[in-house]
């Protein structure tokens, strides 16, 4: 995992979870964070890097030019419940961890939705045998999974340390 694209749906919501989930995986990789215009123009090719990328702007470059998409597939009842657990801390005044979607966040997911197929098929054409894809389908499961990379990548480290000495 060197070259890493994490694919979020359109709107504000899904721009900062996929903006939040790529800094995160970027930290535990030890990976640069670049734009897409870098990645699809072809300098940072040779190293490793994460970026991320909106259904729309996905393109058959970009899939390319990375060895591992992190599809944040949330379907609009997470987005639903996310928009509700949002709602209620404001209401009561309690603190939120990061950004609770709005309404037109959901309508942003149903559109999402619409684009599911063509985007699956894209990721899955012969000519990106070589990705690895990981579809997570709520805000809790991406939590999950990233406290997972990072134990992974701590154990590594340990490894590497003790092979060292």
């Amino acid at each position: 995992m060197m070259r890493v694209v994490v694919l979020g749906q359109p709107g504000a919501f899904g721009s900062i979870s996929c903006r939040h989930t790529a800094v995160r995986l970027a930290r535990r990789l030890e990976l640069p964070l670049v734009p897409l215009s870098d990645v699809v123009s072809g300098p940072t090719r040779a190293v490793g890097w994460v970026a991320t990328a909106t259904a729309g702007a996905l393109n058959q470059a970009l899939l390319s030019a990375a060895d591992t998409v992190i599809w944040l597939h949330y379907s609009p009842a997470a987005v639903i419940r996310a928009w509700t657990r949002g709602l209620r801390a404001r209401m009561s005044r309690a603190k939120l961890a990061g950004r609770a979607p709005r309404l037109s966040d959901i309508r942003d997911s149903l559109l999402h939705m619409l684009r599911t197929p063509h985007l699956h098929q894209l990721i899955c054409q012969h000519e990106f045998a070589h990705l690895q894809v990981f579809c997570l389908c709520n805000p809790d499961q991406t939590d999950f999974w990233l406290r997972a990379q990072e134990h992974r990548l701590h154990h590594r480290r340990r490894e590497a340390v003790a092979q060292a000495a």
